[in-house]
């Protein structure tokens, strides 16, 4: 079958998981989709759909976690205050340079730090607790760096509900 997708033209087996690397999809991210939602074509439209805003999508994830810096208030603040605080005060100061080139990472700011955040991974799954196809995005400082990620998770359509910090 084939992606119904303005920005890449792709090829798939239904019922057969998509994980390509950049390499092999022409993405400057890992696409990946669960082999559940490939044998359906609606659904898979909405993946197509949803891989031509990845960008506009990682935007909205970014202004979403500068929200939640902000908003003490915010069920996200503590997560992706932890994720910031990690990267600029607890790993040493050769991997804080590398990570935040051009700044004096004393004088970043946890906000000013989002704008460094990359899309290193956009996925679709059903949520178990939802039951219902899901669309996720990592973003990443650099990936060969860090292992640790900001996932955020966007319904179909395409409002977040879910910023959590995974490694």
């Amino acid at each position: 079958m084939k992606l119904n997708c303005k920005r890449i033209d792709f090829t798939y087996t239904p019922g057969e998981e998509i994980f390509n690397f950049p390499e092999e999809s022409g993405l400057p991210f890992i696409f990946d989709v669960e082999e559940e939602l490939t044998g359906d074509p609606a659904v898979m439209d909405a993946v197509g759909e949803m891989l031509d805003e990845a960008e506009k999508l990682a935007e909205k994830a970014k202004a979403a976690i500068k929200a939640a810096l902000a908003d003490e208030d915010s069920r996200y603040h503590s997560v992706v205050t932890f994720f910031m605080e990690f990267h600029r005060d607890d790993v040493g100061p050769d991997i804080v340079a590398e990570l935040f080139p051009g700044t004096d990472p004393a004088k970043l700011s946890f906000a000013e730090m989002v704008d460094f955040l990359k899309l290193k991974r956009f996925g679709s799954l059903v949520d178990s607790e939802m039951n219902q196809q899901v669309f996720i995005l990592d973003l990443s400082f650099n990936p060969e760096i860090t292992d640790e990620l900001m996932v955020i998770y966007f319904d179909l359509n395409k409002e977040i509900f879910c910023i959590t910090h995974e490694s």
